[in-house]
């Protein structure tokens, strides 16, 4: 097989940076010893100190940024969704008995019920706002 210049700068790029398969390297390193060109530009190319150039580290991905943003958004959405229905049905829980069904708050404990109700208006408005974040992100 007849492997082109080309094809050698690009696997010289894997060599170079420690990422090559070993027939790789087997194959640059033997290219390296027929060619002095080739030699020497391996060579120069080891030579090249790119530490200064890189940044220190690696730029955020902005879409990776936004995946993060949207899920903790549908996370919390759910989250408020579900606290929402809890507070919402909370004060009409009933047992039932010898002396027919009765309330457990509603009617027994007006404070209680009202607390648990402006909880899950909270929770509603927090679902609606989070639904409309996540609309906005276009999911």
């Amino acid at each position: 097989m007849n492997v082109t210049d080309d094809v050698l700068n690009d696997l010289l790029t894997l060599y170079l940076a420690g990422e090559a398969s070993a027939d790789t390297r087997a194959l640059i390193e033997e290219r390296a010893r027929r060619e002095p060109a080739f030699a020497a530009k391996l060579t120069s190319a080891r030579a090249v100190d790119l530490g200064g150039a890189l940044p220190a580290g690696a730029p955020r991905d902005g879409e990776l940024e936004t995946l993060t943003r949207t899920r903790r958004a549908i996370r919390l959405r759910t989250i408020f969704l579900a606290g929402a229905m809890f507070f919402t049905v909370l004060p009409l829980s009933f047992r039932g008995g010898d002396g027919g069904i009765e309330f457990m708050f509603l009617g027994r404990q007006p404070g209680v019920v009202w607390a648990f109700w402006s909880v899950a208006a909270a929770a509603w408005v927090a679902c609606y706002v989070m639904h409309r974040e996540v609309g906005r992100r276009g999911l």
